[in-house]
């Protein structure tokens, strides 16, 4: 049985949610909503072929045949979109980042309370590299106690003047959190997701580079865990593109240079890797062990765990890791707006 989708507006990336529904055995598209239906006939011919176009939201919200939505609006415009799609008892896949934690955990709690699943669309922990490498993390004995996560997420595409002046991640009244509600939210879902989801007792962020409207274009991050743990991002629109990470244990480290979107399609590397001291420390030999892991495309791999929750029943992991993600980015907001201050992070 195939879960009948609608589509919430016709963003760029929501091209990108048709070819993933398209891979998906367990979902289909069923339906396109925009505030103009010749968009929304035109995004469909283009993207999902057979499916209805609706001129207004609210029209593809009293469709009842419709399970599940996906909501690409900007990022002021999600809360009140995600609670009229809730109160139509539609399953929820919402875009990152969110406004902020009031506004996440008042849609986490409306999903509870009308029987419907809550999912942020971060692709990444869905792919089954996860796995693989949780399973090295855990290892305390081979790899030690993860002691310090670093990871950078950057595009260059701030330095080109049409994309900075005309593309909604640099407006303040559509995406205010600029690059780190863009970027950094994978930066601090991938450090909480190798911390085992262990919240930081205290973050710091600065804002280096901003819009002259105050949209941050260039973020450095600090996070303190219990027991002497740490981590640390960059995140930036004005940065060669880059999406590494590692993880550093007591005796290994781990390695990844594409923790969000994977260079390849259905394969997923990383390395696992021990630096030594050589003969008198006139070298540090490195061992690199490189591993594959074959995979499905990560963003199918949310389509159909979403739509296995949709038939099969509620999984309130993802709404909890939604707030937790929040969670910290709010910190990191809050630490921005009084210069880097180090602030502590509570539930």
């Amino acid at each position: 049985m195939a879960v009948r989708w609608g589509i919430l507006g016709c963003a760029g990336i929501a091209e990108k949610f048709c070819a993933s529904v398209s891979r998906a055995d367990n979902a289909e598209v069923a339906a396109v909503g925009s505030r103009s239906m010749e968009k929304a006939e035109q995004f469909i011919a283009e993207n999902c072929p057979g499916a209805k176009a609706y001129g207004s939201y609210q029209e593809l919200l009293t469709d009842a045949s419709i399970q599940a939505v996906y909501i690409p609006v900007p990022t002021t415009l999600k809360t009140d979109l995600a609670l009229e799609a809730i109160s139509a008892k539609k399953h929820i896949l919402i875009e990152k980042p969110l406004i902020n934690v009031t506004d996440t955990q008042k849609m986490i709690d409306a999903c509870k309370s009308q029987g419907v699943q809550f999912m942020d669309n971060t692709m990444f922990v869905h792919n089954a590299r996860q796995l693989a490498m949780r399973k090295i993390l855990d290892d305390s004995e081979r790899f030690g106690r993860v002691k310090h996560v670093q990871s950078t997420f950057s595009i260059d595409l701030g330095n080109d003047e049409n994309w900075a002046k005309n593309n909604i991640r640099m407006k303040k009244s559509l995406e205010p959190l600029g690059c780190l509600g863009d970027l950094g939210w994978y930066n601090i879902r991938f450090t909480l997701w190798a911390y085992n989801y262990a919240l930081p007792t205290s973050v710091s962020c600065r804002y280096v580079e901003c819009t002259d409207e105050g949209v941050p274009t260039h973020v450095m991050a600090q996070m303190c865990f219990e027991g002497g743990r740490t981590a640390s991002f960059m995140c930036s629109f004005t940065s060669a593109f880059r999406d590494n990470a590692e993880v550093f244990g007591e005796k290994l480290s781990l390695s990844l240079e594409d923790f969000v979107v994977t260079s390849a399609l259905d394969t997923a590397p990383f390395k696992v890797v021990k630096t030594g001291f050589g003969s008198k420390a006139e070298t540090f030999p490195v061992e690199f062990k490189d591993e594959e892991v074959q995979c499905g495309v990560q963003h199918t791999a949310v389509v159909e765990a979403f739509s296995k929750t949709v038939l099969s029943g509620i999984d309130e992991t993802w709404p909890r890791q939604t707030l937790d993600t929040q969670t910290v980015l709010d910190a990191m907001v809050l630490s921005a707006s009084h210069d880097g201050a180090w602030l502590q992070v509570t539930r």
